[in-house]
């Protein structure tokens, strides 16, 4: 099988750069000239080359995956379309995206050293990249992780404004790297906190910014296995969770042609596949440039809203969400039992112990969008946001273990698996917006549209023709439909279309502007 261009699919997957048994590089004409041809080259040079990583659990399918089914009852799926591994592909674009990933895995997995690779592919040295690692331990202390204010100043300066600081190099690199980062002590993690969401680091009155830059930080596990716990704060600056691969056997030659030629695959790293800061700022404004795809963005909002959602959290309704229960204290397990009347099993606001943050969905939205970039996508799709999501919100999602969903034999291996888990959700959810219609029934949308197209000439009658409209619409929900997320959701958008109408209609009376 081979493309237009004569070159065979084979050929294609190897990527530009291959290096045979004595390490020898061999370079291919690359495919196509866009950036994006040029990270999916990296990608493939990479899985090829350098990670030795056979998992393909980044899987697309133009039609149904061939489904093969073992007597213990476990299911592989042979996709139909391109697949990716998730623990090369998504650094790659934590790269592309200046996010920051959390590699998590046992010792000697490796993650350390894909976070330098990705170092290497945006021009860095492998000297400078492993001297500028942060390694985590329990003596590590600001000025370590920061730099100290020069001595000779300290004695002579007259005022604060007078002190130098010797920053960290580090600071200043577009590849960050913090090994094993809960075991840095409290204090510390506040500062690095710091360092990730203001971008900016300060002492003495003197200030260094980190830059536009692209954080890797690792972990042998993500649940309390360092010396300290990690601050809830930080955590949720953390955009993707990847997990290291565990090594598949049938690959030990591999190993053993590395130790037989004495040479390091990052040692030969092609500079065709290493990105200028440039190149790297033009792929970013480029994935955020990609289109959405409609039915994509539905989907993504009754997702959220369904986990954020709990009926029993409040009577004030605005407040039926997790948030109410967790500034209050109260865990899930207390409202979320039998007195409640939704369905635990197919109501997934039952599935987890709280909501998610803006910025969750601000980093689901742009790793989708960097997804449908590298694969060559015109829009982001559902297969985007269902291979990208569970990635995203790993450290966001906890899962109510006590939960009834959760007691079900079959479900409770999901607790060990979060990916697995979240995916699950995800397709739940996906299911029964298709049964739903919800891709044409979508009660105020249009309503919302009409307002962002402004009120310029609406005049009183008008205005309150389509507030009877509007409480006509609301009314319909009170009366025949159960209030599980989605209604609320929607209930939510139409009182504030409501609100909207009825303010203009005031300001209309009063001549005040409200």
């Amino acid at each position: 099988m081979s493309d237009s261009k004569g070159v065979s699919f084979w050929e294609l997957l190897k990527g530009r750069a291959q290096v045979d048994k004595s390490l020898d590089l061999h370079l291919s004409d690359r495919d196509g000239s866009q950036l994006s041809d040029k990270v999916r080259q990296a990608y493939y040079w990479i899985v090829n080359n350098a990670v030795i990583v056979p998992y393909y659990d980044i899987a697309f399918s133009e039609k149904k995956a061939h489904q093969l089914k073992f007597a213990s009852g476990d299911t592989l799926e042979l996709p139909t379309s391109a697949s990716y591994s998730s623990y090369v592909l998504l650094p790659l674009l934590t790269l592309l995206t200046s996010r920051r990933a959390l590699l998590v895995g046992g010792p000697g997995r490796g993650k350390t050293a894909t976070a330098v690779l990705m170092g290497l592919l945006a021009g860095y040295s492998e000297d400078e990249m492993k001297r500028a690692v942060q390694h985590g331990h329990p003596q590590l202390t600001i000025a370590d992780l920061l730099g100290a204010p020069l001595p000779s100043d300290m004695l002579e300066a007259e005022d604060l404004e007078s002190i130098r600081v010797s920053w960290r190099k580090w600071l200043t690199l577009r590849v960050k790297v913090i090994d094993e980062y809960n075991r840095i002590p409290t204090k510390t993690q506040s500062a690095l906190l710091s360092l990730m969401s203001e971008g900016y680091a300060e002492m003495l009155g003197q200030i260094v910014e980190t830059k536009n830059s692209a954080w890797f930080l690792t972990a042998n596990d993500d649940d309390g296995g360092g010396t300290f716990k990690v601050i809830d704060a930080l955590k949720d600056r953390i955009d993707l969770t990847v997990r290291a691969m565990t090594f598949n056997s049938r690959f030990l030659d591999r190993l053993l042609d590395r130790i037989e030629s004495g040479e390091n695959p990052m040692d030969l790293v092609p500079t065709d596949i290493v990105f200028s800061h440039e190149e790297l700022d033009e792929a970013h404004k480029e994935i955020r440039a990609m289109p959405f795809a409609e039915d994509a963005m539905r989907l993504l909002e009754y997702f959220v809203g369904s986990v954020d959602f709990c009926l029993r959290a409040s009577r004030e309704f605005e407040s039926k969400s997790k948030d109410a229960l967790r500034l209050a204290g109260i865990p899930l397990r207390q409202v979320c039992n039998e007195d409640c009347p939704l369905d635990k099993h197919t109501n997934i606001c039952s599935q987890t112990t709280a909501g998610l943050s803006v910025r969750s969905y601000l980093t689901v939205i742009e790793i989708a969008k960097a997804m449908a970039w590298f694969r060559g996508a015109r829009e982001v799709t559902v297969e985007d946001l269902r291979q990208t999501l569970p990635y995203c919100l790993h450290e966001k999602l906890t899962p109510n273990s006590q939960g009834d969903f959760f007691m079900e034999p079959e479900n409770k291996v999901l607790l060990s698996d979060k990916v697995g888990w979240i995916r699950a959700m995800f397709d739940m959810t996906s299911a029964r917006f298709d049964s739903e219609g919800r891709a044409t029934n979508d009660p105020g949308r249009e309503l919302v549209a009409e307002l962002d197209r402004g009120l310029e000439g609406v005049g009183i009658t008008a205005a309150n023709k389509k507030l009877r409209e509007v409480r006509a619409q609301i009314e319909v929900h009170t009366h025949n439909s159960e209030l599980n997320a989605a209604v609320y959701e929607d209930v939510i958008r139409l009182k504030y279309v409501y609100m909207r109408y009825q303010n203009y209609i005031h300001w209309l009376k009063t001549g005040q502007n409200t």
